[in-house]
């Protein structure tokens, strides 16, 4: 609609309802002064020819703070879109972008050139989420320089004015084995499947793993602790390999789903049954964790919240660069399905 169709429907609207322009647009604007009668007037006559004053827009539709923010992640086989748990997180930021009529770009990164996302060079956004497994401070200083504003997901670097959104996976590893241990898994200990020393999640889901064994007096045990890639091949023979240890588990806290994927196809590969020979815990929920043979149970964390939560956070930055940096970490919490149970005596 053109400002001048604006104003003749306005003038139609004040002409109804027997008042000036002037009242008719205080009454939209929510003036204090208009008195009763008046106020109920317009509001009649606005419904009765069908106005609908740009004031009575969704703040979001009417003047949305940037058309389009960046989604970037590092180049890993971690985050490609067929990741049920990265694709989760993306679907969870478009999802809270469409809502705020914001268009979103998604383009992957290589610390190692040096270089900076196109979307960046090009101006093309007005802000950027983060999502990477690990902390390059050198890199994301280099987009901040160029004042753009910034949320991490998954990872933090402490001394620049971002803001880091992750799941708790400290505490919720310390749930998933203090839940095995619950069930009697303490002689021997639970054994971790775990990722990459350098994959921020898979050291706080380590630290929370470490932290429960502490916590009821029990000690760790090495050969226990396997790092996979995150992915069903590398948990496939990470499971393997305690399998064939001279004391095998009786429990495994596999720090991903996909991980315990693998894990739980190497034990039916062996004969086993799980829960009654071995207890299998997952992480993440994703949706295949409902429906595997038995059904997994997991640490359910909320991934589209993840990426709609950045999203939030990354508008209020727009909006207000000089924010102090924030640490918003999202609860996890127990999905208790079928395939754990206490060990056999």
């Amino acid at each position: 609609m053109t400002e001048a169709q604006q104003r003749s429907t306005l003038r139609a609207v004040a002409e109804r309802a027997g008042v000036s322009i002037g009242t008719a647009s205080a009454v939209f604007s929510d003036k204090t002064w208009v008195s009763a009668g008046a106020r109920a007037a317009v509001r009649s006559a606005a419904d009765e020819l069908g106005y609908r004053p740009r004031s009575r827009r969704t703040p979001a539709a009417a003047a949305p703070l940037v058309s389009s923010i960046g989604f970037v992640s590092q180049i890993s086989a971690m985050f490609v879109p067929t990741s049920p748990y990265f694709a989760s997180v993306l679907f969870g930021a478009q999802q809270a972008c469409a809502r705020l009529h914001i268009s979103t770009s998604y383009e992957v990164f290589d610390p190692a050139t040096g270089g900076l996302p196109l979307s960046v060079q090009r101006r093309q956004v007005g802000g950027l989420l983060v999502l990477s497994h690990t902390s390059d401070r050198d890199f994301l200083g280099r987009i901040v320089d160029t004042g753009t504003p910034c949320v991490l997901l998954e990872h933090e670097v402490t001394d620049l004015p971002v803001d880091y959104v992750r799941h708790d996976d400290e505490a919720g590893a310390f749930q998933a084995t203090a839940h095995l241990l619950d069930l009697g898994h303490t002689d021997p200990v639970p054994a971790i499947i775990t990722g990459q020393a350098e994959v921020l999640p898979a050291q706080a889901r380590l630290a929370g793993y470490r932290r429960a064994l502490t916590e009821r007096g029990l000690t760790e045990r090495p050969e226990y602790v396997r790092r996979s890639n995150f992915d069903t091949a590398t948990g496939a023979a990470r499971m393997a390999e305690l399998l064939d240890l001279g004391q095998p588990p009786t429990a495994v806290f596999c720090a991903n789903d996909e991980s315990a994927l693998g894990a739980l196809e190497t034990a039916r590969s062996r004969g086993l049954r799980v829960p009654q020979d071995v207890s299998l815990i997952g992480y993440d929920d994703i949706a295949m964790a409902a429906h595997t043979v038995p059904p997994l149970t997991t640490m359910a964390a909320d991934k589209e919240l993840l990426g709609a939560q950045a999203v939030w956070h990354l508008l209020e930055r727009i909006q207000q660069p000089r924010l102090s940096s924030r640490d918003t970490s999202l609860a996890v919490r127990l999905v208790n399905r079928a395939s754990t149970a206490a060990p056999r005596r």
